[in-house]
């Protein structure tokens, strides 16, 4: 072999084992992780939001989107030029599981505040104080318990978990005596429960005030005036690497407490009566269904309908409640 091939046969051997010694350089030396805070959660133009079902924080309503925590965390999207994406955990420890994954970037429910949970996540936004209260029944003649000694020997029915853990602890506090009836199940939920006691199905159960507050607004025979614990703060959530949207969300809510938006929806849920009327239809037997036919028949025939029909559509969705 002449001198010159073997020269560039050696160069060729040179130019591999530089470009798979440059590729193993590029495959092993570490990036440093990019996070994943505010900005770039624009950049993407949704905010994704993780939550509960239940009646403070989301539930749908005839295919709408509804709950308190749903609206708040929706105007708060929407001050950021943000859609809303929700998706619901089937859990405490499962909305903060996906917290941790990146499966969303906030948590919008009343997230209790514990040490367990602060040294692993932000807490932001408005700090709610909640405590826990008994749902009682008011009844004709027949005096609410107004103090905690009372419960010795009454039965109180609640589910598994912080209730059930309060009560207990309660119990040994008063040398016991509460019978507590602890209802496992999917089918029966907590707000089953205040239901159940609103109807005089069962006597006591135990919730937290603002879910027992939203609850009277559906059953106003509902006394819920005796707290059961000590105060609880919580708030909203992000990632501890999080720090920018944790800081939006305290000046969002700094600056909204008092909006317009905010007090309507705080009033709707937690002040706005939802009972029925007992006479919604003042009288078949003379025509008269509502207060508001005059505007049916004047409006119906603009839709081709029969303004009975129109009515009945009222009726059907809200009662006559203009609200």
């Amino acid at each position: 072999m002449n001198k010159e091939r073997r020269m560039k046969i050696l160069l060729i051997c040179l130019l591999l084992l530089l470009a798979f010694s440059c590729r193993g350089r590029h495959e092993h030396v570490p990036t440093e992780s990019v996070a994943y805070d505010l900005p770039q959660i624009q950049d993407t133009g949704s905010l994704v939001a993780l939550t509960l079902y239940s009646s403070t924080s989301y539930f749908m309503y005839r295919g709408q989107d509804m709950g308190f925590q749903y609206e708040l965390v929706e105007q708060f999207a929407h001050s950021l030029g943000l859609k809303l994406e929700v998706k619901v955990a089937r859990g405490v420890r499962d909305m903060i599981r996906m917290l941790r994954a990146g499966e969303g970037d906030l948590i919008a429910y009343a997230l209790p505040v514990t040490k367990e949970w602060k040294d692993s996540l932000r807490y932001c936004g408005e700090e709610i104080i909640t405590h826990q209260v008994l749902v009682q029944r008011r009844t004709r003649g027949v005096k609410s318990l107004n103090d905690v000694t009372q419960l010795v020997g009454k039965d109180v029915y609640v589910k598994p978990g912080k209730y059930h853990d309060r009560l207990v602890n309660l119990n040994n506090e008063l040398g016991g005596g509460i019978r507590i009836h602890v209802v496992k199940g999917d089918s029966v939920t907590h707000e089953d429960l205040i239901t159940r006691v609103a109807h005089g199905e069962i006597p006591y159960t135990v919730s937290d005030d603002d879910v027992a507050r939203l609850n009277r607004t559906y059953f106003p025979q509902l006394d819920i005036d005796l707290p059961v614990s000590f105060d609880q703060r919580s708030s909203w959530a992000v990632r501890l690497d999080c720090p920018l949207l944790a800081e939006a969300a305290d000046r969002w809510f700094q600056a909204n407490a008092a909006s317009p938006d905010y007090k309507a929806s705080e009033k709707r849920y937690f002040e706005q009566s939802k009972a029925m009327p007992h006479t919604p239809i003042l009288s078949l037997r003379q025509g008269i269904i509502s207060h508001y036919d005059s505007l049916f028949k004047k409006y119906a025939p603009t839709i081709g309908w029969d303004w009975r029909l129109l009515a009945s559509l009222a009726y059907n969705e809200s009662n006559f409640d203009t609200t």
